[in-house]
């Protein structure tokens, strides 16, 4: 290993000759010039050769943007799930890779990101600051890789903050609103959905996933074990992300009698096929259409808007049905550490941070259930002094 300095018009560069190339058999060159004097380049030479001598040299990738992340989503595909790689794939094809993907990796910098968030929030298809700060933890992720696979120096999106994403409070239905819209689709198909979602907190796609092998009505509990989700083509049952996420839960008596209604409804379905010698693909799902096959996801979200827009109910989302039932249960003084065990949080810091706003309200209560608990205990002690009992003392007698 050798190198040298020279003079390039007015200023200063060394060149360094490490071997040649495993594959091609070209010669390796490091080089770097715009030094002021021949002393800077000695240094700096100095500090290379040192470098490469004691294996902390890394020779920089020469791929650009959109070869680099096209090889590291294969390599991607490989670790996370279907859904997740489906949406990874979509961030990086539709927009990461149309603004980035001409430049070198070498050569991004942090302004090449900053603009990038800039036009994404301010173009013709402008995104949500929740959707760039996932392009973000993309690029972030990606980069990350890149700095350990050897291929770069530093990671540029650590020099960068993504939109802030304003913060919106959680919409919910009052009791007296739950009970409305299940009075209101208590003859629907898909009541058995609402229900379940209200009363038991589980996602969307751990209800569609719900088999009646989950279920023992005698001891009134269910099992969450998977989840109908999307998958790279269509949807798929799968295990819950975290180990929390697989939990039982405790049914109330009413959510119980409606399963039992419910089995008959599916028994007359299957009735009904063999009548018409129609073949029933029964998936054994407690939610299952006319032919046995699990219901989609979209589809359930239409009937639910039509649902919701016939009730006359102040408008929220069908996920907003797990917020009401921890609402609700927050509301009634369930411990906090209760409603993050049945929605399946995978810390109770996650269930009080998300019901954060709550707490005003509780807070009120809180001190008005210990006002009410000091107010009886003074009674019995002290019964002929009204409450609360103050001494008032004389500023006089106090400074005399």
């Amino acid at each position: 290993m050798r190198g040298c300095v020279s003079k390039r018009g007015n200023k200063w560069c060394y060149v360094v000759e490490y071997g040649r190339h495993p594959e091609t058999g070209k010669r390796r060159q490091k080089s770097k010039s715009g030094f002021e004097t021949m002393v800077e380049a000695e240094k700096a030479l100095t500090k290379a050769l040192h470098e490469l001598n004691t294996d902390t040299f890394i020779e920089p990738t020469k791929d650009d943007v959109a070869t680099f992340f096209t090889s590291w989503l294969a390599q991607k595909q490989m670790n996370v799930r279907p859904g997740t790689y489906k949406t990874y794939r979509w961030l990086v094809n539709y927009h990461i890779i149309p603004q980035l993907g001409q430049y070198k990796m070498v050569n991004l910098s942090p302004q090449h990101l900053v603009s990038m968030y800039e036009r994404l929030q301010n173009g013709e298809r402008k995104l949500s600051p929740q959707t760039i700060n996932h392009v973000h933890k993309v690029l972030h992720d990606a980069l990350k890789t890149a700095v350990q696979w050897g291929q770069l120096t530093r990671n540029v999106s650590e020099l960068v903050k993504p939109p802030k994403i304003p913060k919106t409070e959680t919409k919910v239905w009052t009791e007296d609103e739950l009970v409305k819209f299940l009075e209101f689709t208590k003859n629907s198909r898909y009541y058995i959905i609402f229900l379940l979602a209200a009363t038991t907190g589980m996602r969307r796609g751990e209800v569609l996933g719900l088999k009646w092998d989950d279920i023992d009505l005698k001891s009134g509990k269910l099992t969450v074990r998977r989840s109908y989700t999307r998958g790279l083509v269509g949807h798929i049952f799968q295990e819950p992300k975290t180990r929390a996420g697989i939990r039982s839960i405790v049914l109330p008596q009413q959510t119980i009698d409606a399963l039992k209604q419910h089995r008959f409804l599916l028994d007359e379905d299957i009735r009904k096929s063999e009548k018409k010698g129609s073949e029933y693909n029964d998936h054994g799902l407690v939610v299952q259409t006319k032919n046995g096959f699990p219901v989609n996801p979209y589809y359930l979200e239409s009937r639910w808007l039509d649902l919701l827009r016939k009730s006359g109910l102040p408008k929220i989302r069908l996920h907003d049905l797990r917020h009401t039932h921890a609402s609700l249960l927050l509301k009634a003084g369930v411990h906090p550490k209760v409603v993050s065990e049945r929605l399946g949080h995978s810390s109770i810091t996650i269930t009080l941070d998300r019901y954060s706003h709550l707490f005003p309200t509780m807070q009120q209560e809180a001190a008005e259930k210990l006002d009410d608990l000091l107010k009886s205990a003074a009674e019995a002690s002290f019964p002929d002094q009204p409450y609360p009992v103050v001494t008032l003392y004389n500023p006089v007698e106090i400074f005399h």
